[in-house]
């Protein structure tokens, strides 16, 4: 039983080495993720996502839009994406099925916020990066 304890404290602890949080200065830096394609995700760790995920933002007078394509996981269909974002919390962006997107400033790329589980002990909800996206061409 103490070997099963130990095991369990072991991988817990060992989830926060994979952990990744944002690297902000508190300023959003939409403009460096207007007009970019974001394409082939990857996460934290470095891994490459498995499905098909690839993004643009583009701003109209002062509101700003989400368009791509994904591969739903549970269906492997191809979807289009098309949602009108909001500021959420001064340095995120927020689309209307609660994607929340930021600019991170050391990876010099776009961020898709959290994840479907709890966070590693340490690391703040708000923050935790869920995949990083790799840039493609400017429109």
């Amino acid at each position: 039983m103490k070997k099963l304890y130990v095991f369990c404290l072991f991988i817990i602890f060992s989830l926060g080495m994979f952990a990744q949080q944002l690297n902000t200065d508190g300023e959003p830096h939409f403009d460096k993720l207007v007009g970019v394609k974001f394409v082939k995700p990857y996460y934290p760790n470095g891994e490459n996502y498995d499905f098909l995920l690839n993004y643009t933002i583009t701003k109209k007078g002062n509101d700003y839009y989400l368009t791509g394509k994904w591969e739903n996981p549970g269906t492997s269909e191809i979807e289009n994406v098309k949602s009108k974002l909001k500021v959420y919390k001064k340095i995120f962006l927020k689309s209307e099925n609660g994607d929340i997107f930021a600019y991170d400033i050391k990876k010099n790329t776009l961020a898709l916020m959290g994840a479907e589980v709890a966070p590693p002990p340490g690391v703040d909800p708000e923050f935790e990066v869920f995949i990083y996206f790799r840039k493609g061409s400017k429109k």
